[in-house]
């Protein structure tokens, strides 16, 4: 199940004190795994600071955010050169909302129409590319 392995995913990376690279994947909707690599921001800190002043993102590498509980998560491109996609995820690791291609460098606030647990932020067009949708799932990889 996504939670309780994510949880323990996220209590390693927290004893680490560090964000860490971790292979994540999503289950599509025709039952295709998209494997990543992504950091998972594991402190307040860490969050706030996200993908902030980075020039680049390596194809299939991301950050994924813990808000600790369903909440309404909202994001911002502030300080960030990049265009991303942002996956917005419920407690099950649902996409249930896809903000594709943010405005680099915007102040302007993106969130969910509803209330998210978790938020996956990747490279600009990866979501389209990678075929990733809402109703997809992800999964920790072993």
């Amino acid at each position: 199940m996504f939670v309780p392995l994510l949880g323990w995913l996220l209590s390693a990376a927290a004893a680490e004190g560090v964000a860490s690279l971790h292979r994540l994947s999503i289950v599509r909707s025709d039952g295709v795994r998209v494997y990543l690599s992504v950091e998972v921001a594991v402190d307040a800190q860490q969050r706030r600071e996200g993908l902030m002043r980075r020039s680049d993102l390596a194809p299939r590498h991301g950050m994924l955010f813990d808000f600790g509980a369903a909440t309404v998560a909202t994001m911002w491109m502030k300080d960030t050169p990049l265009s991303l996609d942002m996956l917005f995820l419920d407690e099950h690791g649902q996409v249930v909302w896809l903000q594709s291609r943010t405005t680099p460098d915007s102040l302007a606030l993106i969130s969910a129409p509803q209330q998210v647990r978790y938020v996956l932020e990747i490279n600009a067009g990866e979501a389209q590319t990678l075929g990733i949708s809402r109703g997809d799932r992800l999964l920790l990889s072993p």
